[in-house]
């Protein structure tokens, strides 16, 4: 037993119950989730790699000489040690912002847990048990951690008066930590030095790269240091105790001023949260996936052309979004990525929204920011502002030419938990993403996926990672 007095209460709960999950002891439905999610994030990473973000990244790992290459690339056929293809594979994942996403708390787990995870499993040959266990104590502790710290609240980036924080980047190393440190099955007191090793070395300010590259960065830098953590912690490195007693909820908190150091370990074993993790199918924010929702279900329920269009309201429950509507025309995919009225009019012009949208002839295309600029606004809605908070809601109203209007408004977008994806809508999403790669590589790795509890070890799916090009 831990001793708590040095260690901290909370800290030895949240230690000791992630250094003791076991396979056995996860829900049969936590488990699918899990693979759901595993899948759905090597789906990220892989086009990840087709824009920039991705081909920078891979570009800075293949440049560095240092380490054994023992872990791969998803989708290369490049192996990079350990900690480096983690750093790459959790920034290909964020770079297409289209993964999933805690309910309460815009966590991004799937590119976080499943990174680590899998790396840390090939280079030590471990199960596919393993990898799904590691991926669940991780995932746990670190959507705790958000709700403790209210970390898209007052320490968020949402409201101007709040300290800013990018939730994956601030807490993500937190649960990539307990992920490694379960994979080399550290005991409590180790668990808790790669806790603190984690949770000591916050990263993810928001606002000055959050509309560009270095948001995605701070998914591959937490991925990164979790793998090194724990293998620091193993060491028998001290980095120190109390890790939530005087570290995230003390005093004035370090995430934010309000905090609830319980939350931190409430029902570990008992209330499974990853549950309340949703999935995206837009390459948008996810306060824009209900407007991008509501838009489409208009345009394709009356079978609208762009030409018969004259305006375009997005109904909005988000201050950060109607506060300062002014357009302006974006200088590239990311810009346009964070653009809701350029996204509005792509989307009307073309009847769907996907990453051809964010392509350079698309956010360049004089007509659509012509009627982004003139024609698309986005006004608050009261009404959806009441829901936040249980939900991410948004909606549109279109209006005819002819004089006619339309309205949708959705209290949530398809994937969040109460408008789920199914399995074969987020295999059909997987597959979508990774087309360049052929729809039998993506056969491979979703059956490789859906019996990871069978593999022995991670070789199978190593092998069914790598493109057709690149096997022997």
């Amino acid at each position: 037993m831990l001793d708590e007095e040095i260690v901290g209460p909370v800290t030895s709960r949240v230690a000791e119950w992630a250094a003791g999950l076991v396979y056995d002891d996860i829900p049969s439905d936590v488990i699918e989730f899990t693979k759901r999610s595993i899948l759905d994030g090597i789906g990220c990473a892989v086009r990840g790699l087709e824009l920039e973000t991705g081909a920078l990244i891979l570009e800075y790992a293949g440049g560095l000489d240092a380490g054994k290459p023992d872990a791969s690339v998803w989708g290369t056929g490049i192996e990079l040690p350990v900690r480096t293809a983690g750093l790459v594979n959790g920034t290909t994942a964020h770079a297409p912002n289209i993964g999933d996403s805690f309910n309460a708390h815009p966590v991004h787990t799937n590119y976080l847990m499943p990174q680590a995870a899998i790396a840390v499993a090939e280079k030590e040959q471990l199960s596919g048990r393993e990898v799904i266990a590691a991926c669940v104590a991780g995932t746990e502790v670190c959507l705790r951690a958000a709700v403790a710290t209210d970390v898209s609240g007052r320490g968020g980036y949402f409201d101007a008066g709040s300290r800013g924080w990018q939730a994956t980047g601030a807490l993500g190393a937190i649960g990539t930590s307990v992920a490694t440190a379960r994979l080399l099955e550290l005991n409590p007191e180790r668990m808790v030095q790669a806790l603190v090793l984690g949770g000591t070395q916050l990263a993810g300010v928001y606002r000055p790269s959050g509309g560009y590259m270095g948001k995605s960065l701070f998914a591959g830098r937490s991925v990164a240091s979790g793998i090194e953590n724990g293998y620091i912690a193993r060491t028998g490195f001290e980095a120190g105790y109390r890790l939530y007693e005087d570290g995230l909820c003390f005093g004035s908190g370090i995430v934010s001023p309000n905090y609830n150091l319980e939350e931190s370990a409430a029902d570990l074993g008992a209330v499974w949260r990853s549950r309340e993790v949703d999935f995206c199918i837009h390459p948008a924010k996810k306060t824009f996936n209900a407007n991008i929702d509501s838009l489409l279900e208009i345009l394709r329920k009356e079978d609208l052309e762009f030409s018969e269009i004259a305006r375009i309201d997005l109904l909005s429950a988000y201050v950060s979004a109607h506060a300062h509507d002014f357009f302006r025309a974006p200088n590239n995919s990311t810009e346009a990525f964070n653009n809701l009225r350029y996204i509005a009019a792509a989307t009307a012009m073309d009847g769907e929204y996907w990453f051809d949208q964010l392509l350079e002839e698309k956010y360049t295309n004089a007509d659509i920011l012509r009627f982004a600029s003139e024609n698309v606004k986005i006004v608050r809605s009261q009404e959806l502002e009441r829901l936040t908070g249980r939900s991410w809601p948004g909606g549109a109203e279109i209006a005819t030419k002819d004089g006619q209007r339309h309205r949708v408004c959705l209290t949530a977008h398809k994937g969040e938990i109460t408008n789920p994806l199914t399995k074969q809508e987020l295999e059909a999403k997987f597959r979508r993403m990774t087309e360049r790669l052929g729809y039998h590589w993506a056969t491979r790795v979703i059956d490789a996926v859906d019996n990871l509890e069978t593999l022995d070890d991670m070789r199978d799916l190593k092998a069914a990672l790598r493109p057709h090009s690149a096997s022997g």
